[in-house]
């Protein structure tokens, strides 16, 4: 009996021992899970919180023009970054405390968890860098859509362009300049004449604009009216409050780890963005604040009538140049000048002018085909860049009386109004482009009932924010994290 009491006493000091061990072991797992809860649960509350944020992104902006932004202003009033911390502490406290506001007498939170606080570190807004970001966003919602094949062709059209220099040759400048030569001939008053009666016979001088026809008066007036048929918007913006003209409220730029979509197949997808999300003189966009946005882009001036008209200065330029290569590359064309302006010399008296004369044709007739080109793009037809045989449209006598009517809709071959606007749109400075790319979007929201103060400097796509929580089991923990878009 007494050697079976000495065996229990050993088993009872052996398991008091072992429990001194075990139990600080026992509680240090047990605190060590619950920083290991906490830390979890800090992590899932950030997240699910800043996916809520983003989840509340400027819904016109996407319905318009495929852009997810955060809007800081939340449709309404001013844009603040407090606005939207207010926002991230509202869904932190539910993530939180998903039982926040009903009352349990069987739960108990290991973790006692709260945010103490939140700071923003770091904020990309749409108009930081210039509209850096806001291309970037551009070009993600693109490149997901389309990627950078959709852009071969017009990367062709861009380089047979830019490899030709068709925007050189001024053909109005230069029909004006050889009218001026012509002009300066001085013709010498022949011996007098007299009649039957012995009646001096008045001398008139020759008329030395004749050889230019109609095309000299044309090109002296309002280019918009020979080229354009419809009506023309009369339509003007306040360029001031828009994002190219104001102050802009700054960010940080770019994220951290997005690279720029500058390379040449990017700014011309860009380019494309542009060309399916704003209106143009052949295809206006309902409800938009210009009725040619694509032509402010290009042009960046207040009024609709402005901008197409300098599109139209533009498209002579280059139809101008285009013409006058292919001109003095066939000599059929150039014959049949030179014979009128041979004819003409002999008919006026003047045979020192023969070469003046011919250079005035010449470029009377590139003129009026020019002009011809033109109107057939504004009437929805289409021009070859690079002319071939049987492409030039207009006869000496029809150029030089200026019967230039246009093609109707969808005739002819090679690019179209908006082809040409591609090849203008890249010739614009990318930042330049970005801006107005910018202004416009601004207009178009601000249409919209409610969204009257729509500003995309309000508008963030990521940022980095530092969460401080707190535990009541006395930890505290500093926590980064990042939030964006793309």
């Amino acid at each position: 009996m007494k050697k079976r009491n000495e065996e229990r006493g050993a088993v009872s000091v052996y398991l008091a021992l072992m429990m001194a061990v075990l139990i600080p072991l026992i509680l240090t797992m047990i605190e060590a899970s619950r920083v290991n809860a906490i830390k979890v649960r800090m992590e899932c509350a950030a997240d699910l919180s800043m996916d809520s944020v983003l989840a509340e992104y400027n819904r016109e902006l996407f319905s318009q023009y495929d852009l997810l932004f955060i809007d800081t202003a939340y449709d309404g009033g001013s844009g603040s970054v407090d606005k939207l911390l207010d926002h991230l502490d509202d869904y932190m406290s539910y993530n939180l405390k998903p039982d926040k506001g009903i009352v349990s007498v069987f739960g108990k939170d290991i973790t006692g968890l709260r945010q103490d606080s939140a700071e923003i570190v770091r904020l990309s807004r749409a108009t930081d860098e210039k509209g850096a970001v806001f291309r970037y966003m551009v070009m993600s919602s693109m490149l997901e859509r389309y990627g950078l094949a959709y852009v071969s062709d017009v990367k062709d059209l861009v380089a047979v362009s830019s490899s030709a220099d068709y925007n050189s040759s001024d053909v109005s400048g230069a029909l004006g300049s050889a009218q001026g030569a012509v002009d300066g001939i001085v013709v010498p008053e022949p011996e007098p004449e007299y009649d039957e009666g012995g009646n001096e016979i008045p001398w008139e001088p020759p008329k030395k604009d004749d050889p230019a026809g109609k095309a000299n008066a044309a090109s002296k007036g309002v280019l918009l009216m020979q080229v354009c048929d419809g009506e023309v918007s009369g339509a003007e913006a306040d360029l001031s409050c828009y994002a190219s003209h104001r102050s802009l409220i700054s960010g940080d730029g770019m994220c951290e780890d997005w690279k720029p979509h500058d390379g040449l197949e990017e700014q011309l997808l860009f380019d494309e963005y542009i060309m399916e999300k704003c209106g143009n003189y052949r295809t206006q966009k309902e409800g938009s604040r210009l009725a040619y946005e694509t032509e402010y882009i290009i042009c960046g001036k207040n009024r609709d009538e402005a901008n197409l008209s300098s599109i139209a200065g533009k498209l002579m330029i280059l139809r101008g140049s285009a013409n006058t290569i292919y001109f003095f590359g066939n000599s059929e064309l150039q014959a049949e000048a030179k014979a009128m302006a041979a004819g003409l010399s002999f008919v006026l008296y003047m045979p020192e002018a023969e070469a003046l004369f011919e250079i005035l044709i010449d470029m009377a007739w590139i003129y009026a085909e020019t002009v011809y080109d033109v109107r057939t793009l504004f009437q929805g037809g289409k021009v070859p860049l690079v002319k071939q045989a049987g492409d030039w449209h207009l006869s000496l006598e029809n150029a030089l009386g200026m019967a230039v009517s246009g093609e109707g809709e969808g005739g002819g071959r090679g690019q179209s109004y908006e082809d040409h606007l591609r090849m203008f749109l890249f010739m614009v400075p990318l930042e330049e482009r970005t801006m107005r790319c910018m202004d416009i979007v601004e207009m178009d929201i601000r249409q919209v009932s409610g969204y009257e103060d729509f500003c995309l400097d309000n508008c963030v796509a990521g940022g980095t924010i530092q969460f401080i929580f707190c535990s009541s089991y006395g930890y505290s923990f500093l926590m980064e994290r990042r939030f964006r878009y793309a």
